[in-house]
């Protein structure tokens, strides 16, 4: 009897060393379509993460920052917050640790199936479909080639490439004439005092 009890608590102590590596996937619904995962996000975007809230110094927070490349489903800005954990049903992301936090780092780039909370607002978790690097074969034959981020209204990524160039050639063109009407009213200026 006493080895029984001994190989019962022998394997239930391996099934645990065991399933701690994959939290995130024993707490998942089993693995599901694109169709499926696609259906329950608000966006899908590719994005690169470029850091997250909490003290300088300190340990990372719940929410990073990410500049969105490509939409492929929904809409997006250029630069939007993500949650990395499960919503709370109120608009935001569970302050603890989760078994299905949504894991990345900064400087690295993931394909990102999202519930949205605001307009820049966002929630991600290890179940939604989300995972590192850009969409593979079968997420692109599914969404197509996506789209731009939208222009945020305001702040810096509000304008779009072509626009900077068009603006930037304006300056230019504006700083000639300037520098040109300078020139001509101090050249006329000294043949009329020179007259």
């Amino acid at each position: 009897m006493r080895a029984i009890r001994l190989a019962i608590a022998a394997l239930w102590s391996l099934s645990a060393v065991a399933l701690a590596g994959v939290p995130a996937d024993a707490s998942c619904i089993p693995q599901q379509s694109i169709q499926e995962v696609a259906d329950r996000a608000d966006a899908v975007v590719f994005a690169q993460v470029e850091g997250f809230e909490g003290p300088p110094g300190g340990p990372p927070g719940r929410f990073g920052f990410v500049r969105v490349e490509r939409v492929y489903k929904g809409s997006a800005y250029g630069r939007i917050g993500v949650g990395i954990g499960p919503d709370t049903g109120s608009g935001g992301v569970s302050p603890a640790a989760t078994s299905v936090d949504y894991q990345m780092a900064t400087g690295t780039a993931h394909t990102l199936y999202l519930k949205q909370h605001a307009p820049a607002g966002y929630t991600t978790d290890a179940c939604s479909g989300s995972h590192p690097g850009p969409p593979t074969a079968e997420e692109e034959r599914f969404f197509g080639p996506g789209k731009p981020p939208d222009r945020d209204p305001t702040g810096i990524d509000s304008a779009t490439g072509s626009e900077t160039a068009v603006a930037a050639a304006a300056t230019v063109i504006a700083l000639a004439a300037g520098v040109g009407a300078i020139v001509y009213a101090q050249r006329t200026g000294r043949r009329t005092a020179g007259s």
